[in-house]
């Protein structure tokens, strides 16, 4: 990826290593290269939302292919209802709304669960999982 993934940001003090967490994963890709500076400008905006401690996210990290106009996220949560509340809030809620008609094609965005020992998430397996979802249909 380029430029290289931004490193794990823990938000949360503990991880319980037998406790279930839900991950939320995702790719997109923006129609233009020209839509890149404000998707980003939003884009820290966000990761200063989830780094002032929104409630019930664990930790998060966010990755580039600008060469292919490619996006990736990945977000560890306590439970489902507090990634729900972030995505409906803040500054998400409005790139969510500014951004939907600068998507090239439909993005990939898949929730699962881990347990705690398996947090942080790399990114090799983030993608790899994503990609096995994308293959099964």
């Amino acid at each position: 990826m380029f430029p290289p993934a931004r490193p794990w940001s823990q938000v949360s003090e503990a991880v319980d290593l037998d406790r279930e967490y839900v991950v939320f994963s995702s790719r997109f890709y923006l129609k233009s290269i020209w839509r890149v500076p404000r998707f980003m400008l939003a884009a820290n905006r966000i990761m200063k939302q989830l780094d002032a401690y929104t409630p019930g996210v664990v930790g998060w990290s966010m990755a580039a292919d600008l060469g292919k106009l490619e996006f990736h996220t990945i977000s560890v949560w306590e439970n489902t209802e507090a990634l729900r509340r972030f995505n409906a809030s803040g500054e998400h809620e409005v790139a969510l709304r500014r951004f939907a008609s600068s998507m090239k094609r439909r993005g990939t965005f898949l929730q699962y669960k881990i347990l705690g020992e398996a947090v942080p998430i790399s990114w090799p397996d983030a993608i790899a999982y994503l990609d096995r979802h994308i293959a099964s249909g």
